[in-house]
């Protein structure tokens, strides 16, 4: 029997990569290559093409990709967030979108517990000490055991936080959207649920605020002067998800002012940060590139995860990780 066809748009850079993904399907099954992000795909190619994997492909290009791809009925995104694809464009096509949803909860967790021991611990005041040749032991550290930790999002990464933190004996409160049923249990390391907009009323408590929600229109600038305002002084911002949480001006403003102790970042409104943005070179800031997804078997993850979503294409089931195109995630 001839093994089964199917086609893959797909940047001209992942041909390397849909050889492993061919390699981990069935042997009934190959992949044809369809180029793009390039020069527009030949009608002939498009014809049939009902997936992309988009691989680091810019949104525009998406964009332009879904234009030239009639049949196209799934696009697959290894990225979590998905606020810079053309959400309007493929509502109106009608396609389906899944994502990298829990691909790197695990270092981006382990990132979070990082960041608060470090502000804990006041690591990066001794780095600079250090690289000064400077003696200064400074005022008492502090301890988690106790500190509250306001969680953002219980998604994968804010699951994962939850679990990590859970031998630190901290005080970890995890921000929903709805109720869940009564009677289920917390999840693991997790002692408190917040429902909707009821997180501000903790914020006054928290040692630590941790981001982990996907961007939307109704999470966008949610960290403004009125929660800064609400924070403690000796609170830590930290942000793992995405820039476009926190208004970047007011976060400024109450650093200056006192408002909170400090912050560690991973996620701008501009990326890369320019170099003159004044959350550049402050001892309250840690810059991070966009690093927290980071591990050495991370691209073989994707990899990994598109060939799975490819099988059950080919037997016919629809893709996990399904996005919901009206909530944004």
């Amino acid at each position: 029997m001839r093994p089964r066809a199917i086609k893959v748009a797909a940047p001209a850079w992942a041909r390397r990569a849909l050889d492993i993904v061919e390699s981990k399907l069935a042997r009934s099954v190959t992949v044809q290559h369809v180029i793009v992000g390039e020069s527009p795909v030949p009608p002939a190619e498009a014809a049939e093409t009902h997936m992309l994997w988009r691989y680091h492909l810019p949104a525009d290009r998406v964009a332009d990709a879904i234009d030239q791809l009639p049949d196209l009925r799934w696009i697959h995104s290894d990225y979590v967030g998905i606020e810079d694809l053309p959400i309007a464009q493929i509502r109106r096509r009608g396609i389906l979108l899944s994502n990298g949803a829990g691909i790197a909860s695990r270092p981006m967790a382990e990132w979070v517990v990082l960041a608060i021991l470090a502000a804990a611990k006041q690591l990066p005041r001794f780095v600079r000490q250090s690289d000064t040749a400077t003696w200064d032991i400074g005022g008492p550290l502090a301890e988690l055991s106790g500190a509250v930790v306001l969680v953002l999002g219980l998604g994968a990464v804010g699951a994962a936080t939850a679990q990590l933190l859970e031998p630190f004996a901290m005080d970890v409160r995890a921000c929903v959207r709805r109720p869940r049923p009564a009677g289920d249990p917390l999840p693991r390391g997790v002692n408190r649920l917040v429902v909707g907009d009821a997180w501000r009323d903790h914020l006054a408590d928290a040692n630590y605020v941790v981001c982990a929600l996907p961007l939307t229109d109704d999470t966008s600038r949610m960290l403004d002067a009125d929660a800064f305002a609400a924070m403690r002084s000796d609170c830590c911002l930290v942000n793992v998800a995405r820039g476009g949480l926190v208004d970047e001006a007011a976060l400024i403003a109450a650093l200056d002012a006192g408002r909170l102790a400090g912050a560690v970042l991973d996620a701008f409104d501009r990326e890369p940060l320019p170099s003159d943005d004044p959350l550049w070179r402050r001892p309250d800031v840690l810059v991070l590139p966009h690093v927290t997804w980071s591990t050495a078997h991370t691209t073989d993850d994707f990899k990994a995860r598109f060939a799975a979503q490819v099988e059950r294409w080919v037997a016919g089931e629809e893709p996990a990780d399904l996005v919901d195109l009206d909530a944004g995630y």
